[in-house]
């Protein structure tokens, strides 16, 4: 039984190794979001055009019940609100109609993953953040990263998520010209704003009505700015009351730049967003993509930092590490002081380890991840566990103080204990049940929490009823043995400060059963 015990455990730690993690469990939303990000400079009618055409593909799916639009002049937002009778789960739904909206050009098109929100970084179920402070280099790293992550078949659509940059005019001076025509960087920036974008609010002229001020801006037309030569024969004005034509004293290039610029921890950080391949978890297509030659060789400056989920889920771990151990522990110690013995609380804390072995196997049975909710399923099947094996040793070691033999008191104690650790796990695992099948409405996001509970329980109940008692065997055996040497050990030791005569009070038991019970290591009060 202790090789069935042993077995268990290995087998527990080769599945928890195998299986794939994410950080919440894929679940069967009644809803669904869609994002538009379109170039910088489009118009509310060009956005509101390509939003049509997604709702148009979207309307046309028997699954869907209603669309909801926002629009905005360069991206919009759907919210797409599914039937009660659908066939298919809303993330087999997003997978087959990625494809096709990413057809549509001139237009990024992707499914927001919602259950996560905005905290994923990109909104999509794959996001890599890369931060450094050469801002060409992370664009180049990104950009080597997604032509590798193209050949992999866990996800799909990668892409840099940055900012789109937007076109611009640039006018770089030509410094040493200017210098003598008497024209200043200030003058000069001022014209070209007046032209392009108008005076600023605090210098322009105001209008004045009964209860405000209204600010005056002259700009140029829209036609006339769209015209390089317009912008190209700008006069400027000189020191010496003349002007000049800007193409004079600067140089007047098309360019493009960025629209805003983001930053982690003061570097400069981008974004490369993909979704799953359908039937794949996360942490199968994230071990494919860290194993692409650019991220195992990032260039020097370039880092990638966990974020959003991947960083929740690398707390939590980090968490359970601590909780876990310092639980046990504490358990130990209780059991230790109420039995007044070492070996013994070993059995209950080995017990422990048996858990896990049936809610994995039940997992891997259904289909189902590592997640969030297994861990807190997990949690709740070593409270239980715990309990079942407390029950069997304290009746063995009470009977054993009755003068029963070791054998006798452990039959005894699987013959009085059994009944009342199967009704545990028959009233745990009903009320498990509608949990597991998921028949709440957010159900889906408990169903692994119920699923590794039931096969926990199940298996571990069985385990503990055969390796408990043969491990106990076994641990009173060893303190029967080791238990005398010790005593003897403590009853030689030469106290201090007149403490002899208590120490030759003690009784010697030379037989080796200490006065409470058998293999006891610790003198009687």
């Amino acid at each position: 039984m202790i090789g069935v015990g042993v077995a268990s455990l290995l087998l527990t730690g080769v599945i928890g190794r195998l299986m794939p993690m994410e950080f919440f469990p894929t679940q069967d939303n009644d809803f669904s979001g869609v994002a538009i990000e379109m170039a910088p400079g489009t118009t509310l009618a060009q956005s509101e055009a390509v939003s049509d055409q997604v709702r148009a593909i979207l309307k046309a799916r028997p699954e869907v019940a209603n669309v909801l639009q926002r629009i905005y002049p360069d991206n919009g937002r759907l919210m797409i609100m599914f039937r009660d009778d659908r066939k298919i789960t809303s993330k087999a739904f997003e997978t087959e109609l990625t494809p096709l909206l990413q057809q549509i050009p001139d237009a990024r098109i992707a499914f927001q993953d919602l259950q996560n929100g905005q905290g994923s970084g990109t909104g999509r179920p794959i996001s890599i953040m890369l931060t450094g402070s050469d801002s060409v280099l992370l664009q180049d790293t990104a950009a080597r990263l997604v032509e590798e992550m193209r050949g992999l078949r866990q996800v799909v659509a990668p892409r840099i998520s940055a900012d789109l940059r937007r076109p611009e005019i640039l006018i770089k001076p030509r410094l040493d010209l200017a210098s003598q025509l008497g024209v200043s960087t200030a003058t000069l920036s001022q014209a070209i704003r007046i032209a392009t974008i108008g005076e600023i609010d605090q210098n322009a002229a105001k209008f004045s009505l009964s209860d405000r001020q209204v600010p005056i801006r002259v700009r140029l037309s829209e036609d006339a700015r769209r015209d390089l030569s317009n912008i190209a024969n700008l006069p400027v004005p000189t020191a010496s009351g003349g002007s000049v034509p800007l193409s004079r004293v600067a140089e007047i290039s098309f360019g493009s730049g960025p629209t805003t610029i983001q930053r982690y921890n003061q570097q400069r950080r981008v974004f490369v967003g993909a979704d799953l391949a359908n039937g794949v978890v996360k942490s199968d297509a994230t071990d494919a993509i860290f194993k692409l030659p650019v991220m195992r060789n990032l260039p020097q400056g370039v880092s990638n930092a966990p974020f959003g989920e991947d960083e929740w889920q690398q707390d939590m771990l980090t968490s359970l590490s601590i909780a876990v151990p310092s639980g046990i522990l504490l358990v130990f110690a209780v059991l230790v002081l109420l039995y007044h013995r070492i070996i013994s609380p070993l059995v209950n804390m080995g017990s422990l380890f048996l858990a896990p072995f049936g809610g994995l196997l039940a997992l891997v049975i259904s289909g189902q991840s590592l997640s969030m909710p297994v861990f807190i399923g997990i949690l709740m099947l070593l409270g239980i566990v715990a309990k079942n094996s407390i029950l069997l040793i304290d009746f063995a070691i009470e009977e054993m103080g009755r003068g029963a033999s070791q054998f006798d008191a452990i039959i005894e104690a699987g013959h009085k204990r059994a009944q009342p650790i199967v009704m545990t796990t028959v009233a745990m695992t009903a009320g498990m049940v509608p949990t597991a099948l998921s028949l709440g409405g957010d159900g889906a996001w408990r169903a692994p929490m119920g699923t590794v509970v039931i096969g926990g329980l199940l298996l571990s109940t069985v385990l503990t009823l055969l390796i408990v008692p043969a491990a106990f065997s076994l641990a009173d055996g060893i303190e029967k043995r080791l238990g005398p040497k010790l005593r003897r050990g403590l009853l030689t030791y030469e106290p201090e400060h007149g403490e002899a005569e208590r120490r030759q009070s003690v009784p010697q038991d030379p037989g080796g059963a200490g006065p409470n019970g058998a293999g006891s290591i610790l003198p009687a009060e």
